[in-house]
């Protein structure tokens, strides 16, 4: 009895960490097909490459998955042209997280004097 404890048990310490390992892999590997997917959404939308950036995070155990649109400031009009095409293709467990760079006040800094 005592041995095909200690069988189970050496067992589980090699068998826990490559099924924990097999579904790490599945939730990334599924990550890089919505990926995949949105940024060929995105790159049909947009009639090519453009500055807008699209990140996804696979999701955990306590936490969805995030799809990131990130567009640089000045270009907030791609993330609005991309939208359409890519909120459809966003898995129900994926939240969808559009970053735009804010626009840089038009006035410049005032200049600091140095008292004579």
């Amino acid at each position: 009895m005592d041995a095909l404890l200690a069988i189970m048990l050496i067992g589980t310490m090699f068998l826990l960490p490559l099924g924990l390992r097999a579904w790490v892999d599945r939730r990334r590997a599924r990550a890089e097909r919505i990926g995949a997917e949105i940024r060929a959404a995105v790159n049909r939308r947009l009639r090519g490459e453009s500055l807008l950036s699209v990140q996804v995070t696979p999701a955990g155990l306590l936490r969805p998955g995030r799809v990131v649109l990130d567009a640089p400031s000045g270009y907030q009009d791609l993330a609005e042209a991309a939208w359409p095409a890519v909120a459809p293709r966003v898995p129900e467990d994926y939240e969808l997280v559009v970053k735009t760079g804010r626009p840089r006040d038009a006035t410049p800094a005032p200049e600091l004097r140095r008292a004579a």
